[in-house]
């Protein structure tokens, strides 16, 4: 199998993911998780608006109150880098540039500056970049512009419990999404063809009924072949795009696809693109219960796209 440096980026980022007994694999979706947040222009152009939408799921049914804040051109693409850049605005302008918040709104629209390349030298522009933070809390959000200011690790918002009591990171969710500005190049996010369940297609709206491994902590060897299933989320021929870009640099993009699930075990919770199948077995404590499975396919280009089945559990 080719080693893929996307593969290794998504597996370090699943950290402690094994199917250790001791410990609930990474891919099991059992508090609050931010599966994905989408941007319908990955490549944006400069005056163009660009689309963010989340996908999240939490267990407990709570009501998630979003909030968006612009990232216009940050130094960095990690939170703390957007966190920068808003540090200033809010020190130099008593503000945070808020975009949207409530509960439900988990999609917003980011209008990229047309002005956003004008002065930028030519060996710079591959990095410039414009996206949004985003903070997803399972209760109330407020604004701290105080807290803004003062930039650092420092989230401009609070998040509170219906008791009043503040919520930590490992409640409320906040990450950055970014999209790379260009002039003529684009990026299509992975389009998802199929999904196949013992090797025979999946439809949407068919709840599989599976068994479950009759042992109650394993790793998954120790239930292959007792009650796991093969499971991939093909991706279309178009979704490995390549050429060459507008700064003359030839590409080939690299996919993975992500696996995560309400409850049970996978075998490889990621694949990349070109050799998606995994196995994934339930373990007995899910009995009786409808489980829900995600497949999350990435390319190397900022480009992403989700899909949803279930199966219910004898």
């Amino acid at each position: 199998m080719k080693t893929k440096t996307l593969l290794v980026t998504a597996l370090g980022a699943l950290a402690l993911i094994g199917c250790d007994a001791e410990f609930d694999p990474g891919s099991n979706v059992s508090s609050l998780r931010v599966l994905s947040v989408r941007a319908d222009n990955p490549y944006a152009a400069p005056g163009e608006t660009v689309t963010f939408e989340a996908t999240s799921y939490d267990p407990d049914g709570r009501d998630i109150e979003w909030a968006w804040v612009a990232c216009e051109t940050p130094a960095s693409g990690s939170v703390d880098g957007c966190l920068v850049e808003i540090a200033e605005t809010a020190s130099a302008t008593g503000t945070i540039p808020l975009l949207a918040n409530g509960v439900g709104q988990n999609s917003v629209e980011l209008s990229i500056p047309a002005n956003v390349l004008d002065g930028v030298p030519a060996e710079a522009r591959p990095s410039v970049f414009s996206g949004v933070l985003s903070i997803a809390c399972p209760g109330s959000l407020s604004l701290d512009v105080e807290a803004a200011a003062q930039g650092g690790s420092l989230l401009p918002f609070v998040c509170t419990d219906p008791s009043g009591a503040e919520l930590g990171l490992h409640d409320a969710i906040a990450g950055v999404k970014r999209v790379y500005i260009r002039e003529t190049d684009r990026n299509q996010n992975p389009v998802i063809d199929n999904i196949t369940f013992d090797g025979e297609p999946w439809a949407e709206d068919d709840v599989k009924e599976v068994d479950s491994c009759d042992i109650g902590d394993f790793t998954f060897d120790d239930c292959k072949g007792d009650g796991d299933h093969r499971i991939a989320a093909h991706l279309t021929p178009e979704s490995f795009e390549t050429g060459t870009d507008e700064f003359g640099r030839d590409f080939t993009e690299e996919l993975v696809v992500q696996h995560y699930a309400t409850e049970g075990i996978f075998e490889y919770e990621v694949r990349i693109g070109e050799e998606p199948e995994t196995r994934w077995v339930a373990r007995r404590s899910a009995s009786g219960q409808e489980l829900r499975l995600w497949f999350v396919a990435r390319d190397d280009r900022g480009g992403v796209t989700l899909a949803e089945r279930r199966v219910r559990v004898r």
